[in-house]
């Protein structure tokens, strides 16, 4: 794995993620609702890798919430406001 900033390989070992003081805090991704009393689709990103080089802070999913990401992911949608963007791959010349 390559870091997505610099391109650099060298990136830490998993860590914990938090995004507060509690100890279940944890960063979400979030997507709009599928209907008015439905709730929000909402995925715990309670995982992460820190570039050494640059410090990039790449969160990602655990296997459950990923497994259940990939249930529903064809019914999900943007929330609103959000534009779409595409991003190429790393090539290591920077960003």
């Amino acid at each position: 794995m390559r870091c997505w900033i610099c391109g650099s390989d060298r990136l830490s070992p998993v860590g914990e993620l938090t995004s507060g003081e509690r100890w279940n805090e944890r960063l979400q991704l979030r997507f709009r609702r599928p209907g008015i009393l439905k709730p929000r689709p909402t995925f715990g990103a309670g995982l992460a890798r820190a570039c050494r080089d640059c410090g990039a802070l790449f969160p990602f999913l655990d296997e459950y919430a990923r497994q259940e990401l990939d249930a529903v992911a064809d019914d999900l949608t943007d929330v609103e406001g959000a534009q779409a963007r595409h991003y190429r791959g790393s090539d290591g010349s920077g960003p």
